[in-house]
């Protein structure tokens, strides 16, 4: 099954990846940002992700854009950390949504794409204090993703 995706732009000096969802609510900027979480060693990443913000400059987390085109984004944000792994195969990721909602609906695509996911990476679920395998039907808080070594 081929998923679409919108076209990502890259960052000349940084993992900033933007693009456009375009939907009934109009054009909208998007930004996913991967940046270093230098108190867990050198190979782990956060991965931010949100609308630009046009006044500030800054990610917008929180915002409920709505523009109809959820799995399309989703699917252009795990080609950013496709992208990402590309240059950092040693590194792993870590995803929390800025809300419950957001955490369950990534989790949510997570169950729904699960053999395509498994393929190339090995992904954790955080419970409480503990990172156990992903297991569909658990309600992880965060995500940890690797990327499979052939």
């Amino acid at each position: 099954m081929e998923l679409s995706a919108y076209d990502l732009v890259k960052a000349f000096d940084s993992f900033d990846y933007s693009f456009y969802s375009e939907g009934p609510k109009g054009r909208i900027r998007k930004i996913v940002r991967i940046r270093p979480v230098k108190r867990l060693g050198p190979n782990a990443f956060n991965l931010a992700f949100g609308d630009l913000d046009e006044t500030s400059g800054q990610l917008n987390d929180k915002v409920v854009s709505n523009n109809h085109d959820r799995l399309k984004i989703l699917n252009t944000v795990a080609i950013a950390v496709l992208d990402f792994m590309g240059y950092n195969p040693n590194a792993f990721v870590l995803v929390k949504g800025s809300s419950l909602s957001r955490t369950r609906l990534y989790q949510m695509t997570i169950n729904s794409f699960w053999p395509l996911i498994n393929r190339q990476f090995m992904l954790y679920g955080k419970i409480g204090d503990d990172w156990l395998p992903f297991k569909k039907g658990a309600n992880d808080e965060e995500f940890m993703l690797f990327k499979k070594i052939a």
